[in-house]
């Protein structure tokens, strides 16, 4: 019996094409792969996230590598060169006592960054360790923890800090990071107690209890590092606040003092000339302004990137 034309063209179009090393085994192994991949993929697709995250680790790395390659002493004091215009030898000018302005807001830089980054792990540190037990062991010893949390948030911020530094008498790089952490990780704590509140009801945390494992390994095996996706955002969330709270109070004066850098000292010194020299507290300014919008729009990015309603199939 012959095949007519027609019968050939609809075999031809229901059979599938096999293209060669095409051919699949029955059971093969799907590619596999994990939150942080997910995460990763989707950050990378946010413009603005992936920007502000380049913009971001390009002034850290500005502040940690220029100092350690400028021709210029960043305390070295020269009158003789004080106030300068911007030039080719001094980029951003000089200060009025001569120094080099890239140079120091390269130094405030590092102080201010790591102000800000030690205050935060401070702040995570203890955060996390307090919402951890109070969701973990719920009942009435999370009931009173919360209530005593609820007290704290009456306290004020800033004046807090200020009160701090008073009874350090001084202010110093450790002073400054105990002053902005000590009423800051209160939000942290609740973060941090509601997930473990919803990620202690998965099967695998009751699996764990049923095989004899102890609370601390549940709490540090289990629980905690299902957490790193929010702990992640919560320092970038928790970072422009600790760096504007180091930036006001170097400007007031109770911060770093002269002559030590940080970018809220050198906006205290140009405040007084800002109007012949506008450049010597635009430039702290604008750096301030920078990292504090950066660290925002990474946080956002951050938090769609491991918000799992957002995962696509």
């Amino acid at each position: 019996m012959s095949t007519s034309p027609v019968g050939t063209r609809e075999a031809e179009v229901l059979t599938p094409r096999r293209t060669p090393g095409a051919e699949t085994r029955a059971g093969a192994p799907i590619r596999q792969t994990n939150l942080w991949k997910d995460a990763w993929h989707r950050y990378i697709r946010n413009r603005g996230a992936l920007i502000a995250g380049i913009v971001f680790v390009l002034l850290v790395a500005f502040c940690f590598i220029w100092p350690l390659i400028s021709p210029y002493d960043p305390d070295a004091v020269d009158f003789s060169q004080a106030n300068e215009a911007p030039s080719l030898a001094h980029p951003l000018g000089t200060d009025k006592f001569g120094r080099d302005l890239l140079t120091r807001t390269a130094l405030g830089g590092q102080v201010s960054i790591g102000i800000g980054f030690a205050a935060t792990l401070v702040i995570l540190l203890i955060g996390v360790s307090y919402g951890s037990i109070s969701g973990f062991v719920g009942g009435m010893l999370d009931n009173g923890m919360m209530r005593f949390l609820d007290a704290l948030y009456g306290l004020p911020y800033l004046p807090f800090a200020i009160i701090t530094l008073a009874i350090f008498g001084g202010a110093s790089f450790w002073t400054m990071v105990i002053a902005l952490s000590i009423a800051s990780w209160f939000t942290t704590a609740r973060i941090v107690r509601g997930q473990v509140i919803t990620l202690k009801e998965n099967d695998y945390v009751r699996a764990a209890k049923a095989v004899g494992a102890r609370w601390y390994r549940i709490l540090g095996r289990h629980l905690l590092p299902n957490t790193m996706g929010v702990l992640i955002i919560a320092i970038f969330l928790e970072l422009p606040g600790v760096i504007l709270g180091e930036a006001f109070l170097s400007f007031i004066g109770l911060g770093i003092s002269p002559p030590n850098a940080s970018w809220g000292a050198m906006a205290e010194e140009g405040r007084s000339v800002y109007r012949i020299y506008p450049i010597q507290i635009a430039v702290p300014s604008i750096a301030i302004a920078t990292l504090v919008l950066c660290a925002n729009f990474i946080a956002d990015g951050l938090r769609d990137a491991f918000d799992p309603r957002t995962r696509e199939t």
